[in-house]
């Protein structure tokens, strides 16, 4: 093996046992001192990431946004809500869990963390997510060209 298949292996053993990311502690936990919990980030499976892919698009952010404060106060009040809700899919695994505990997660960590801790979030979410190795599975299977005819007979 050379080196490049032994960081690759490095990297996935890392990815599959996830991250290990601080978040505040909930109420009850912080009269007892505790003031952060560890919550562990793995990949996301890839229902969440279509989950995630269509509340993207249902936020509608585009390229040309004005360096203006009333448009980027806008921009803030329309986003927070559905981008709290993407981080939270991506760090629940799963169906139900996602359907179950996505909304209770994201107002949790919408009133608890500031919005760098949950840039920091979404950018380990979005390092996480593999879409490198799924876009070479769609760039395989285009090249394949499936549904063409086949010319059998001469």
């Amino acid at each position: 093996m050379n080196s490049e298949e032994v960081e690759i292996k490095t990297v996935d053993t890392i990815l599959d046992k996830g991250v290990r990311v601080p978040i505040p502690a909930p109420f009850f936990l912080k009269i007892f001192g505790v003031r952060t919990i560890k919550v562990i980030v793995r990949r996301p499976v890839i229902g969440n990431m279509l989950r995630i892919s269509k509340m993207y698009l249902k936020m509608g952010i585009k390229d040309e946004t004005e360096n203006d404060w009333r448009n980027w106060i806008d921009i803030f009040a329309k986003t927070v809500v559905p981008a709290s809700r993407i981080v939270a899919i991506g760090m629940l695994r799963g169906r139900i869990r996602g359907l179950l505990f996505c909304r209770p997660l994201a107002f949790y960590l919408r009133w608890n963390m500031d919005t760098r801790q949950m840039a920091e979030l979404a950018a380990l979410i979005v390092s996480l997510s593999g879409v490198q190795d799924f876009m070479n599975t769609i760039t395989f299977l285009r090249g394949m060209k499936m549904t063409t005819p086949m010319n059998v007979s001469q």
